[in-house]
């Protein structure tokens, strides 16, 4: 698990899959295991309030959370969340290290990183303190100006 904190009201949390053995990869069964997880770190994280919480699901590597409060309620133990499940999208790893990604897949470039489908590697753990994951908005972002090595 990885926590990074944006602002007071905004938090980026990683769940990596062997914490999640577990679970169904269905939009039910993860919307139910997201409000648990957030439930036991809403006193860790202070979390009051109503958030909207994204999350994208990758089975290979976890779930990314994406937390925001939208409002703050009155009342200190109020807690609720609306939580937005994409199974389908693509995550990829980031690194400045062009040797540390596999050989004979598409990479792709921008002028400073290099990027992979999470799917092209094999044994993600041993490249994982080498760069980070990219999803979501910061992806596509990204993707737009890329080109192939």
């Amino acid at each position: 698990m990885k926590i990074e904190r944006i602002n007071l009201r905004h938090f980026l949390i990683f769940f990596n899959s062997f914490y999640l053995e577990d679970i169904e990869f269905t939009k039910d069964s993860i919307v139910k295991t997201v409000k648990l997880l957030l439930e036991k770190l809403k006193d860790k994280l202070l979390l009051r309030g109503f958030y909207k919480v994204k999350v994208y699901v990758h089975r290979k590597v976890g779930l990314f959370l994406d937390l925001l409060q939208v409002e703050e309620f009155e009342y200190d133990n109020s807690l609720d969340f609306r939580v937005v499940v994409f199974l389908d999208e693509k995550v990829y790893f980031k690194t400045s290290d062009y040797f540390v990604l596999p050989r004979n897949v598409s990479i792709y470039t921008d002028k400073n990183n290099f990027y992979c489908d999470v799917d092209d590697i094999s044994d993600i753990l041993s490249v994982l303190e080498f760069g980070d994951f990219i999803y979501g908005d910061s992806l596509y972002s990204v993707m737009k100006h890329w080109r192939k090595c």
